[in-house]
């Protein structure tokens, strides 16, 4: 290639880098000046001898548009034209070769002077009228995602214009017009090497506004939409889209560094808790923001980039637990489970669930210790219980968990006789010898605990007053107490009388269960309501009895469930919990074969609800979550419900009341009721729909409105497009 030619190409393809962007129609040469594609140079020096001055005279100038261009701009429109035969040959193709509609075209006719077919000439102007409109409208709107119409509008326009644009640029004839024009123009700074620029760069000029628009777009939504037309554009391959997408991505990939590297200075300062915010705050939404445009199923950069962050997170969750043992459960949890959604490194991944096993090990270790602190104490064995809080820290020699202990030690120390357990709340990999050593030496004490000559005191009363709502759930009887007859169970007493479980008797006592955990965003310290009160009572108590008799047709279980005052925000949430006794369905005197073994192994299972009954107490609670694949438009009845934090293919996010006196009014139609149910639901969960989710709408018919005295509600569930099986609810 000789060097002319190689200038040649190099100012072409400085013309179409010029034109690509969102603007390339808005700032297009013929658009701004009103002239047809095909003026010669005397008609374009008259149009500019007419104009321009006008406008220095600030003179209100008729340009046969609306656009809001400034003197500068119809000025540097003129220059391209007439003193850039390659920049006016791009801004050419890129805007009406008829002139239809231009101010210098003669009643609406063509000023067509080759001898092209006239489709090729409606096609192109198709297909730049089709990509002009749908441009028009993403600059012209932010958040195009939410607004409907405008959206549908967008979506057709786009279509069209990827489309016309693959037709055309795939006739020859296109190339022969382009031939023809750089013969009309006659310049020697145009030549057959422009075609083959043009034939090799004309496909990413097109596609490179999809690729800008996204990367500047301000939601998660708009920027997946917007990269799924990129990806589809014609003639230009999908690595190469990504590859752009990645590179227009970089200002994101950045940030995410930059917050990264301030969360890690805080981690290594000592500071878990602000480190862990920082990804929480910054980090976290930056990482969507990737998502949505650069997913990391496609993108390595991204997987890396998730990968580093689940990294931060687990050296977050192990650094606390390494800080306060015990006390770190809460956070570390949560810590451990959003890393394990992000890590995409195998190594990491099996790092993350070790450590986070390794947690729950420590956290049920340290239950049974203050399980059997309480009994000793109850049973005045203080002595005991201090020799066996004292051989515990000695196993832990400084370790996590040391701390628990002491406050343990403390606590005997301040109240004999009435100890108060705490309430509260490269990849790391926890210290787990010294835990090891711990659950041993637990595994002695346990086995040998209560021989002696005072007897099993730590049981549960026999005969007498079982107290089974204390205002702590510590503060309660041991489970197992048997109540002798229906009557004596009254929902909220503190006390219930009870009598030996070898007598008849009508129900026993099997669980005290929290209702908030922090798998879900739905469930909070926050008081639900009472639906949702009542839901998450009966949820946690059926689950409590099916986990020691699976598919049980013959027992059933009670609860209660805590009133508004107990769900504090501000504080612990032990005082959120219900307490569940199983008895038969039949209600007649429990026989041998019923009673409940709760020192039997558990067993994993879901309990049978309904997301769709007539009142909304009677569903599965919100965040609970759906175990199994079903489409919930039809099968609300008798569903598997989980808790989120095992394997789930779906979670209920909300029950949105659409009509609350529905007697009040008719039967809006089937088509208000869904926009107006699809609605609430969105808002329910904004802020977490993506394009790889699905959002499940169940919303009332007709008959719901026949006298019904209740408000008529939607039911809202989250799965993922692919109906993924996932664990933990959405952040």
């Amino acid at each position: 290639m000789v060097d002319s030619e190689r200038a040649v190409i190099d100012e072409t393809t400085t013309g179409l880098l010029e034109a690509a962007g969102p603007q390339m129609y808005r700032r297009n040469s013929f658009r701004i000046t009103g002239l047809t594609t095909t003026a010669d140079r005397r008609t374009v020096r008259q149009r500019q001898q007419r104009i321009t001055p006008a406008l220095e005279l600030g003179v209100d100038v008729d340009l046969g548009h609306s656009l809001p261009v400034r003197l500068d701009d119809v000025r540097g429109a003129f220059d391209r034209i007439l003193g850039d035969p390659r920049r006016r040959l791009v801004d050419e193709l890129f805007w009406l070769w008829d002139g239809d509609g231009d101010a210098n075209s003669k009643n609406g006719t063509s000023t067509r002077t080759c001898a092209c077919p006239a489709t090729l000439h409606h096609d192109h102007d198709a297909a730049v009228r089709a990509h002009s409109a749908a441009l028009d409208l993403e600059v012209e709107n932010d958040a195009l995602s939410s607004s409907g119409r405008t959206l549908a509008e967008a979506s057709q326009h786009w279509s069209d214009a990827s489309r016309l644009w693959g037709q055309v640029l795939r006739r020859a004839v296109f190339w022969d017009h382009v031939r023809h024009r750089i013969a009309e123009l006659d310049d020697r700074q145009l030549d057959e090497s422009v075609i083959d620029t043009l034939r090799d760069t004309l496909p990413t000029t097109l596609v490179k506004p999809l690729i800008e628009l996204a990367a500047a777009a301000s939601t998660p939504a708009d920027r997946s939409r917007l990269a799924v037309y990129a990806r589809a554009w014609p003639l230009v391959s999908t690595s190469t889209v990504d590859d752009q997408l990645e590179d227009a991505a970089g200002p994101h990939y950045e940030s995410l560094r930059a917050t990264a590297k301030r969360a890690s200075s805080q981690l290594e300062g000592g500071n878990w808790d602000g480190a862990a915010a920082e990804t929480y705050d910054h980090a976290l939404p930056a990482l969507a923001r990737l998502e949505a445009m650069v997913p990391y199923a496609r993108h390595r950069r991204t997987a890396s980039a998730r990968n580093d962050i689940a990294v931060l997170l687990n050296n977050c969750a192990t650094a606390a637990i390494d800080g306060l043992g015990p006390a770190a459960n809460l956070n570390a949890s949560k810590w451990f489970r959003t890393a394990g959604e992000l890590a995409t490194d195998p190594v990491t991944q099996q790092t993350i669930k070790t450590n986070r096993d390794g947690l729950r090990d420590m956290m049920a270790t340290f239950t049974q210790i203050r399980t059997q602190v309480d009994q000793l104490v109850a049973a005045g064995r203080i002595h005991m219980a201090r020799t066996l809080l004292l051989s515990v820290k000695s196993q832990l020699a400084g370790g996590p968990g040391s701390e628990e202990i002491d406050r343990m030690l403390a606590g005997l120390r301040v109240q004999p006789g009435a100890y108060t357990p705490r309430r509260g709340g490269g990849v790391r990999a926890l210290a787990w010898a010294v835990l090891l050593a711990l659950g041993v030496l637990f595994a002695f004490w346990a086995s040998g605990l209560f021989d002696g000559d005072d007897g099993d005191s730590g049981s549960a009363p026999s005969s007498g007053v079982a107290v089974v709502a204390a205002a702590e759930i510590t503060d309660n009887s041991p489970v197992g107490s048997c109540i002798e007859q229906e009557a004596d169970w009254e929902v909220g007493e503190r006390e219930v009388d009870v009598v030996p479980c070898d007598d008849a008797h009508w129900g026993e006592v099997v669980a005290y269960v929290p209702l908030v955990d922090t798998e879900s965003r739905f469930l909070t310290a926050q008081y639900p309501g009472i639906d949702q009160a009542v839901a998450l009572s009966r949820f946690r108590c059926e689950r409590a009895l099916a986990e020691f008799r699976p598919d049980d047709t013959v027992m059933t279980v009670k609860y209660s469930t805590p009133p508004e005052e107990n769900w504090d925000p501000s504080g612990p949430t032990l005082d959120e919990y219900t307490t569940c006794v199983a008895h038969r369905r039949d209600n007649q005197s429990m026989r041998a074969a019923d009673r409940i073994s709760v020192d039997s192994t558990a067993f994993a299972t879901s309990v049978p609800m309904a997301t769709f009954a007539a009142n909304i107490w009677d569903n599965a609670p919100v965040g609970s979550c759906v175990e199994s694949k079903a489409d919930l438009t039809v099968t609300t009845a008798d569903l598997p419900i989980v808790p989120c934090d095992e394997p789930h293919w779906a979670e209920i996010v909300g029950y949105p009341v659409l009509y609350e006196d529905p007697g009040a009014s008719k039967w809006p139609g089937d088509k208000a009721v869904y926009a107006r149910a699809k609605a609430a639901c969105e808002d329910r969960t904004q802020g977490l729909l993506t394009s790889d989710l699905r959002l499940h709408v169940t919303y009332p018919a007709e008959d719901w409105w026949d006298g019904q005295d209740r408000p008529v509600y939607a039911m809202c569930a989250l799965s993922y497009a692919a109906d993924n099986t996932f664990t933990g609810g959405w952040r």
